[in-house]
């Protein structure tokens, strides 16, 4: 016979962890967005007293419009250096939250099945039964592995060409800017 007890203990005990794992994962990944931040204030408030000196300097219309082009491209460059900060940030907090799941998913199947084999041990005439659920279970697995893969493999797909977007397009306006 099952303890229902001490199962429900360590299914409290069991989600206790997870919750504090996903706490964790969250966090990190907001700390990681909030130092991108910070460097990125610290960064341009020392641009703006360097631009705010160059702009102090300027003699004509000339040596304005030679400041002006030489700010553009480096604006463009740094923000897409921001953006691919910030989808690697995201990015890697997403990929250990679907370890997580993936996890969750393979412990849920095992202590399907795992239940299912106890059931089997207590009704012996029933492992027909059992046999064609365990059957869906691991199909089901299958399915989720298949469908999982393919999505990974879109989205770093969709996450590349998007990437070479925006640098053909930053390239683009750095030469029309020069």
């Amino acid at each position: 016979m099952f303890n229902a007890q001490q199962q429900f203990a360590e299914l409290g005990q069991a989600n206790l962890e997870k919750s504090l794992r996903v706490t964790n994962i969250a966090l990190a990944g907001v700390e990681r967005l909030f130092q991108l931040q910070m460097g990125i204030a610290r960064d341009l408030l020392a641009e703006n007293a360097e631009t705010a000196k160059a702009l102090a300097g300027v003699k004509n219309v000339q040596d304005l419009v030679d400041l002006q082009k030489g700010l553009a491209q480096p604006n463009v460059e740094k923000t897409i250096a921001v953006a691919r900060t910030v989808y690697e940030a995201a990015s890697s907090t997403q990929a250990e939250l679907n370890k997580l799941v993936e996890e969750q998913v393979l412990e849920f199947n095992k202590n399907l099945v795992s239940t299912l084999d106890k059931a089997v041990a207590q009704a012996p005439a029933s492992s027909a039964a059992v046999n064609v659920l365990k059957n869906a279970v691991e199909s089901a697995n299958n399915a989720y592995d298949a469908i999982n893969k393919t999505s990974q493999r879109i989205a770093g797909n969709i996450a590349d060409a998007t990437v070479a977007a925006v640098e053909s397009g930053a390239k683009t306006v750095s030469r029309a800017t020069k």
